[in-house]
């Protein structure tokens, strides 16, 4: 022993079969449960001593042969009892042979692990992914829901997404256009308003060059949109291209009730130039009114937008498309009028047109005093009385027919051709509520005309009827912005409103309400007529 060489152990690492067991190492037979047996040695001083091999887990045996020094194995057979000797297996010096076999345990246990490593070949590369881009709804998709959004998804940082819409002949809107947003990271883009009903929409959407992507990518894709069952719309006073007076207001009217008056509010906008501070106030749930703190100032641009589509109001009623007009202030026309002197003199751009003599309401009925707004105009009247509760029989029954009508509230008062009062004009009062001028004074002044000019009467000893239409200039600024669903400012929006188009000095026929004859023509109040 003392002349044997010392030589590290050598290991054979084992391989693991599919079925959990190590795999046959090429020898013929069975070999892979025991070392080989003792009986020569080697060339290198080693001999095989046999050992059971070690169960180093489930299903994985150590195979081939753990080569054990001469020096450690001579003299040691296992076959033969009785003690071992001194430098076998059992004795101190069979410490450092302990140590040997655990080290080749570990390695064993290492190598004949299963699933220890990637089954992937080293230094074979994943190839980067295409530019793609996905679009919701999505291509040729019809009957979409107004209340959907359009939303754009890429891979890769969007460079550019337009939506464009086509002109709709059953919703009477021309070609626009649906803006959006990105996101932080620029691969997603979602439609900020809603969708216009009957409606067809090309989405295009293209990418950038991103690193870890390959190449870019375009698309182009279209959708239409359904028809909701019933509609949510609204109308408005003045209308498009309309040139009006200092004192008119914006007046919304809706198809239905609006469930949520802030929720509407928020998509109603009026932005003018130069900028005017002004506020919205509910009369009703279908009717709101924007009017500006003072009158208005003669050349203002007014930009008007209504923006429902896709709002669900409810009960299966939605919004089918955005709305907006563009109108302009023209000159400043105030008629000031006086029950007491029983004149009427009228100004423009404080300048004296003329001064009329004219006759208001008798003491039973008298005029209303207050700034009015003209509401409309129409060269004859039907004045019903029995349409305001006044019957055939009573003895303040009327019915007259009356030229060159410009009505100033919705209660059913005009400036009006009276040829029967003459004589009392510039006198006395005798008419039911209107004012009563001349045919040749009446028919001057219904040509000069427009909706929103003001007539303000003083001295009749009747308070203004706030919620009648043409008084709202009797309602104090802090009053009227309290019925606002939202907070007011007390700036007036900056932003300009786009070009108005060509001015118009059309007024409108004097609208129908309260007081309005069974004939079709506004009919006088029970304090108004002839």
């Amino acid at each position: 022993m003392g002349n044997a060489r010392r030589v590290l152990p050598s290991v054979f690492i084992c391989s693991t079969r599919s079925d959990g067991r190590a795999a046959d190492t090429g020898q013929s037979g069975d070999r892979r449960d025991e070392v080989p047996t003792p009986g020569y040695r080697s060339d290198l001083g080693f001999r095989p001593a046999t050992m059971p091999v070690a169960f180093f887990g489930r299903g994985h045996y150590m195979s081939r042969s753990v080569m054990i020094p001469s020096r450690v194995s001579r003299g040691w057979d296992p076959s033969r009892p009785g003690r071992r000797p001194a430098g076998t297996f059992g004795h101190r010096r069979g410490r450092w042979v302990g140590g040997a076999l655990a080290f080749v345990t570990a390695l064993t246990v290492a190598a004949c692990s299963p699933g220890g490593g990637s089954s992937k070949p080293a230094g074979v590369a994943v190839p980067d992914p295409a530019a793609s881009v996905t679009v919701f709804p999505g291509d040729d998709t019809r009957g979409v829901t107004l209340t959907d959004h359009v939303v754009v998804h890429a891979n890769a940082p969007l460079a550019d997404v337009s939506v464009a819409r086509e002109a709709s002949a059953s919703e009477k809107t021309e070609p626009g256009v649906l803006l959006g947003t990105f996101s932080a990271d620029r691969r997603t883009w979602t439609s900020a308003g809603g969708l216009y009903s009957d409606s067809r929409y090309q989405v295009t959407a293209t990418t950038s060059p991103a690193a870890g992507i390959v190449g870019t990518k375009s698309v182009r894709t279209s959708f239409v949109t359904g028809v909701p069952e019933k509609a949510f719309k609204v109308s408005w006073d003045p209308v498009a291209g309309q040139t009006v007076g200092v004192g008119a207001p914006i007046s919304l009217t809706f198809s239905a009730p609006a469930p949520d008056r802030a929720a509407v509010q928020r998509m109603l906008s009026v932005r003018t130039d130069p900028p005017v501070l002004g506020a919205w106030n509910w009369i009703s749930n279908r009717l709101v009114v924007w009017r500006p703190q003072q009158y208005w100032t003669p050349g203002t641009k007014v930009h008007v937008e209504a923006n429902l589509a896709g709002y669900d109001a409810g009960g299966g009623r939605l919004g089918v498309k955005d709305r907006a007009m563009d109108f302009v202030v023209g000159s400043a026309q105030i008629s000031k009028v006086d029950a007491a002197t029983h004149i009427m003199q009228v100004f423009r751009n404080g300048q004296l047109l003329r001064t009329m003599p004219v006759s208001l309401g008798k003491p039973t009925t008298p005029s209303m005093d207050g700034p009015h707004n003209v509401l409309g105009k129409s060269p004859e009247v039907i004045m019903d009385s029995a349409t305001v509760g006044i019957p055939k029989g009573n003895p303040d029954y009327y019915y007259e027919k009356v030229q060159w009508a410009v009505n100033y509230t919705s209660g059913g008062q005009y400036v009006h051709s009276a040829p029967w009062s003459v004589a009392s004009q510039g006198r006395t009062n005798v008419s039911h509520g209107c004012v009563n001028a001349s045919p040749a004074d009446a028919q001057w002044f219904y040509g000069i005309s427009r909706l929103g000019d003001i007539v303000d009467i003083v001295n009749s000893g009747r308070p203004p009827d706030t919620s009648q239409l043409g008084n709202f200039w009797s309602v104090p600024w802090s009053v009227w912005k309290a019925g606002s669903a939202l907070p007011v400012s007390d700036q007036p929006e900056t932003a300009a409103p786009t070009t108005p188009p060509a001015a118009s000095t059309a007024v409108p026929s004097a609208p129908g309400g309260p007081g309005a004859s069974a004939a079709g023509g506004p009919g006088a109040s029970a304090a108004g007529g002839a």
